[in-house]
């Protein structure tokens, strides 16, 4: 799907539908656009490089592949891959988006085979006031994506911080679920994840937090290292989110120990209460002449009686020893 978006040097702004409206206002000295396409035919990636001059191996990219994080400076402009985590909805598991960019001093691409959340809320913006953001600079538009797309990161973890708080109250319970390691294992992998991509996108902004593209403002540059400081907290508060699935696990095992120990602890004490009561039954059950004699009609019940005390006595003893 196409959607661009024009602003003139008189000042006057475009929303534009087709490719061939753009290649006009492109034409135009000092014409400022922003172009997205999602879920693109490479009928309209041949279009636009033909419009503006594009890297063939980075138009490839944009079709194919899941790249990791990178930007890739030419002489015109600069070519990004990026990761952003939401699409139209916000996924129950972590579903990573990627979007690819070429952002030059007057023109910003964005291409991305899924919808992704943030990238329609910034055209919708972007259509309701497009004064505001491109007469700007497409580096603005380019660092308001980027930058809604970290607060997406941050809000990532939030739900992760609530999901560990959950299953660290699951640890503390006397009952717990068995499937509690497998659930803390999934959030593990995830964190992960998040992990690299936060990492690895931090690394591709500090070039532009830095102000090596000339193309990019000074005080652009300065909000991209804001950025930068932003994904440095996602991954400090991830580590810590990792140190808190090892107290989970520690609980888990403390608790499975606990449980373990006191099951043992009832079986012995069973053990200990019958075998004695077992050695009497053995022992009576000998074919010899042994009081009380096996003829008697009270034989049964003296050693059925001697056995219940018996028992009684190991009971009261073990309650003694606090074993019970």
């Amino acid at each position: 799907m196409f959607k661009a978006f024009a602003i003139l040097p008189n000042q006057t702004s475009h929303s534009v539908e087709s490719i061939e409206e753009l290649a006009h206002l492109w034409s135009q000295d000092g014409a400022r656009v922003w172009v997205d396409l999602e879920r693109p035919e490479e009928e309209e990636m041949e279009t636009l490089d033909r419009v503006f001059d594009l890297d063939e191996v980075a138009l490839e990219d944009c079709l194919h592949g899941e790249q990791r994080p990178r930007i890739d400076d030419y002489d015109r402009y600069i070519f990004m891959v990026l990761y952003g985590l939401y699409g139209l909805k916000e996924e129950e598991e972590l579903e990573p988006h990627k979007l690819a960019a070429f952002c030059g001093p007057r023109f910003l691409i964005t291409v991305h085979r899924y919808p992704i959340l943030t990238v329609r809320q910034v055209k919708a913006r972007c259509g309701r006031h497009p004064e505001g953001m491109l007469g700007q600079g497409v580096d603005f538009v380019l660092f308001t994506i980027i930058d809604e797309m970290v607060d997406d990161y941050l809000r990532i973890v939030d739900r992760f911080d609530d999901d560990l708080d959950k299953l660290e109250d699951m640890s503390f319970e006397a009952e717990f679920d068995d499937a509690l390691l497998s659930q803390v294992a999934d959030v593990r992998k995830e964190l992960l994840q998040l992990r690299r991509l936060a990492n690895a996108q931090r690394q591709l902004l500090r070039p532009v937090a830095k102000g090596e593209f000339d193309f990019v403002s000074d005080l652009l540059s300065q909000r991209f290292d804001q950025v930068c400081g932003h994904l440095t907290d996602v991954i400090e508060t991830v580590d810590g989110l990792r140190d808190r699935i090892l107290g989970i696990r520690d609980n888990y095992h403390a608790a499975l120990t606990h449980r373990t120990n006191e099951i043992v602890k009832a079986l012995t004490l069973f053990a200990g209460i019958l075998l004695p009561l077992s050695l009497v039954a053995g022992i009576y059950g000998m074919n010899l002449p042994v009081w009380p004699p096996a003829g008697h009609p009270l034989s049964f019940w003296g050693v059925l009686l001697a056995m219940g005390a018996l028992g009684v006595a190991l009971y009261f003893f073990f309650r003694r020893r606090k074993w019970l």
